[in-house]
This record gives C-alpha cells, structure tokens and sequence, in this order.
C-alpha cells in the first residue's frame, strides 16, 4: 500500500471498499485508518496533507482487506457504540444496533414515570452486554441481572462491564432459567429472524452469530419460551416488559403476546424508520 498523503490513501481504500459494494465506503474507510493508526477524528483530519506512518500500514492493509471480504467493521475495529459509549465486539456476539437503544429508553422513562427506587431488572440473551450494561450505569441504584446461553459471549459481556465499570450480576444459561424472584422490568434483543430469511440477510449480517439471529421457522423459536420464563419472573404489577422484534413477525408476536399476558397492556413500538420495533408489556 503505497500513497503520497493521508488524504489520497483514504481516497484509495475508499475506491476499493466502494468497488465491493459496500455502503458509505469513504465512513469506513476513515474509521478503518482512525484504528490501525491509533488516532482520533481530529488527528486524522490534521493530518490529512501528510504521509501515513510506514510501521501502520500493513496493519491497515489487513483490515481493508478484511472489510473487502465484508467483515463487519465492528469486528475488524473491535468496538461500537451504543448509547454514547464505546462497546467491545467480537464474532461472538451481535453487533448492537442504534435501534436497539429504545429498549434502554422505554425502560429508563417506565422506571421514571413509576417512581420505582430501586429497580431489579434482567436482560435476557445479552450478547455483549450493551442494554444491561448502559441500564445499570444509567441506574446506579438498579439491581441489573444479564444472561446468555453463549459462553464466549458471556466473556465479552463481563469484559465490557469490567471496563465501563458496570455494577451487574452476570448468568451464564438459557434465558431466564439462572435467575430467581422476580423483576420490576424485563428487556431482552433475542434471535427473531426468520429461518427462510437467514440465507437473504446482508453479507455482513450473516457473518455474525447465527445463534443471535435465527429465530425458527417462524421467528417465535425464542420467544415462546422467553414469554413464559417472563410471565413466571416479571412482578404482577407495577411492571413491564420490552422485547426487540422483527416487522415480519410482528403480528405472530402481538397474539402471542396477548395470549400469554391477558392482563397486561400490550402494545408494539415503532423505530426511527417508523417499523414495528418492539413490543411492550405493561402491568399496572
């Protein structure tokens, strides 16, 4: 990888990245510099008339070259953000997704708005622990359980509370079986996708775990046993629960929904993009 500047070389990773197909090529390609350089934003942009340093360069060729191949960037950098902080990733777990914040959001205005202290929440099946982890450091005073039924993900989860410095009990298992009583909310982003749609998915997406994503023939492989592990674990009242979903499923959920919780008031929330995001279940 030969350039004169910096500006030029982001322009030639850009040409490459774009010629592959991949969408706002010019972002990853400066983000993909910014982290085999070690540099913020505002040095990269200082430095943009200069020659790259030669000791980073075959680390940046093997980065581009592993976006080429469309590896999401999250993987190859290492880290996202989610909720105004950075997050460790790994092939081991779902990247976090800007969507996924309203779960962070419906829960924090429930908490608010019910005057609840000191909230006992659980995340179930999560990941790299982003709504936990973003929930106890926004709630000092909750009592924030996470589980995932996936060992390497549950290494990635601890690393990221050790490293944001996230009071949390972590459990190692199948959705709400490790945990015991009962919670004020419950939130969980579990596999939703269905089974036919996993070949069609976007190049990157289907290079992130399939256990994250893969929903069942009919999307509801999960869910179904995630309602009753709620209905068991949420409190009768004064509680809710908010569960990440797929527009295509979104009826299915809806019945089984009002099935299994007669009692509560459910509804399905909407994302930025106006889709069927979320469905939510209150208790009075």
């Amino acid at each position: 990888m030969t350039t004169k500047n910096v500006s030029t070389l982001i322009q030639s990773i850009t040409h490459r990245l774009d010629a592959v197909g991949i969408e706002d090529a010019g972002i990853d390609a400066r983000l993909l510099l910014r982290s085999a350089f070690g540099w913020s934003a505002a040095k990269q942009l200082g430095q943009l008339l200069d020659p790259p340093p030669e000791n980073r360069l075959d680390d940046l060729e093997s980065m581009v070259v592993r976006r080429e191949s469309r590896e999401p960037l999250q993987y190859i950098t290492g880290s996202t953000e989610f909720y105004r902080r950075n997050f460790t990733v790994s092939e081991s777990v779902l990247i976090p997704r800007p969507e996924t914040e309203q779960l962070v959001v419906q829960t924090l205005a429930f908490v608010r708005e019910r005057g609840i202290e000191n909230p006992r929440i659980a995340d179930i099946c999560t990941g790299s622990g982003a709504i936990a982890i973003s929930l106890a450091l926004e709630m000092p005073a909750s009592e924030v359980h996470a589980t995932d039924i996936s060992a390497a993900a549950f290494t990635v989860a601890q690393q990221n509370a050790d490293d944001l410095n996230a009071e949390l009990e972590m459990h190692e298992g199948d959705l709400l079986d490790p945990l015991s009583g009962q919670f004020d909310v419950i939130v969980s982003n579990p596999p939703y996708i269905l089974a036919s749609a996993m070949p069609s998915l976007q190049a990157e997406v289907t290079r992130e775990p399939s256990l994250a994503l893969d929903g069942g023939k009919d999307g509801l492989d999960v869910i179904r046993p995630l309602f009753e592990g709620i209905l068991a674990r949420l409190k009768p009242t004064n509680s809710a629960a908010y569960i990440e979903i797929d527009p295509a499923i979104e009826d299915a959920v809806l019945a089984l929904a009002l099935k299994t919780f007669p009692h509560a008031g459910i509804s399905l929330l909407t994302d930025f993009a106006g889709l069927t995001r979320c469905v939510s279940i209150e208790h009075a």
